[in-house]
């Protein structure tokens, strides 16, 4: 008989309760409930430290792609609807190489500095 080792296998807090699993063996369903709220508050929800350092990575990022040298390859920041993407000035949103930095709720004011870090840098 095969033994599971549920909490070692990837992506387990994907799946949902089915005590008729073999897998599920040992485990109550109260007991696997906790245990995925704790390992999505681990995974998903971030430290204050943790939003600043992502910042700081999306500033960075876009000093080295906005800057005027890049010519064809410049990128700027534009809002979307749910996120801050970084795509070409002349193409927009039907750019097919953009790159989502981060989302808007929650984080507007950060968004519009990096917006306008974005277009000093490539109006230099």
């Amino acid at each position: 008989m095969k033994k599971y080792d549920l909490f070692s296998m990837p992506r387990w807090y994907n799946l949902k309760y089915d005590g008729r699993k073999k897998m599920f063996r040992g485990i109550s369903r109260e007991e696997f409930t906790t245990a995925k709220e704790k390992a999505f508050y681990r995974r998903f929800i971030r430290s204050p430290y943790q939003a600043k350092s992502d910042l700081r990575r999306c500033y960075e990022y876009i000093l080295d792609r906005s800057r005027p040298e890049n010519g064809s390859y410049q990128k700027i920041a534009i809002y979307g609807q749910t996120w801050l993407y970084l795509c070409s000035p002349v193409y927009g949103h039907s750019d097919y190489n953009k790159a989502r930095l981060m989302p808007i709720a929650g984080h507007e004011k950060e968004c519009d500095f990096l917006i306008r870090v974005s277009r000093r840098v490539a109006s230099m």
